[in-house]
């Protein structure tokens, strides 16, 4: 998957089955619809993800994105990890009006490959995928996809980074399926105040701290040689975020009132 030949291999087959996360015209990469094109560098980057309440994570990133988000999973079974971005409908708290994201704030992998991605093609192969209707695919690029000898090498970058993606997000789907098995995901509630009389926020999927206490030491052994122990620990301590997410959506109603003159 991260050699120019597969970005030839899909030629006349134009696009990926099914949709596709924030990809709104996704085809796959290939010389005879592409060779003309590329992409360059625009002034709202993160404009294509301004109305998301919460984006994919592997789990190699929960570390990282702990810090500033809640991380849940999205069901109980086949639950995918999820940083949580937003309290506010159609509207994603991290970025601004500008298409920027937070400064100094982790940005997900999921987004920072954007307009790129994998999907499966047609020889049941993974291959690299873009965005055509992405802002930042042009005629008159900064960049471009082909030169003489295939794959740019910017181009060929970004097909190295979403191969580690899919590698990750293979080994993220290992990961949920063994907390799945252990039946160690349960439905939680986000509370504002973090008390049982305060008011509830949502409903969520995370790690049951107690059903981990009760895991054999059989279990909790294979868990912490897989590595998965740190990830399920910094899940756990992402959800003391959930308060800084409420007085995020306090502080920005709060702005946008100032600037109504309301």
């Amino acid at each position: 998957m991260t050699d120019s030949s597969q970005a030839g291999a899909t030629a006349g087959i134009r696009a990926p089955k099914g949709t596709m996360f924030l990809y709104e015209q996704p085809e796959f990469l290939n010389r005879e619809d592409h060779g003309k094109l590329g992409w360059r560098g625009i002034d709202k980057p993160f404009e294509f993800a301004a109305g998301i309440r919460s984006v994919p994570l592997v789990a190699s990133e929960i570390s990282s994105a702990q810090k500033f988000y809640p991380v849940v999973f999205s069901s109980k079974e086949n639950g995918v990890p999820l940083a949580v971005l937003s309290l506010m409908k159609d509207r994603n708290m991290f970025t601004d009006e500008n298409g920027q994201w937070e400064a100094g704030a982790y940005i997900p992998s999921y987004l920072r490959r954007h307009p790129f991605a994998t999907a499966m093609g047609p020889d049941d192969q993974f291959a690299i995928v873009i965005d055509r209707a992405a802002k930042a695919i042009v005629e008159d690029f900064e960049t471009p996809f082909f030169d003489s000898d295939g794959l740019s090498a910017q181009t060929q970058q970004m097909v190295e980074f979403c191969g580690q993606f899919e590698a990750e997000r293979r080994r993220t789907k290992e990961f949920s399926d063994t907390l799945s098995e252990l039946g160690l995901l349960s439905e939680q509630q986000a509370r504002a105040g973090g008390n049982e009389e305060s008011q509830s926020i949502g409903s969520y999927f995370a790690v049951d701290v107690d059903k981990l206490n009760l895991l054999s030491a059989s279990d909790l052994s294979d868990l912490h040689q897989k590595g998965y122990l740190s990830f399920i620990f910094a899940h756990v301590f992402s959800l003391e975020n959930w308060s800084r997410l409420l007085n995020r959506r306090v502080k920005l109603i709060a702005e946008a009132d100032a600037r109504a003159g309301l």
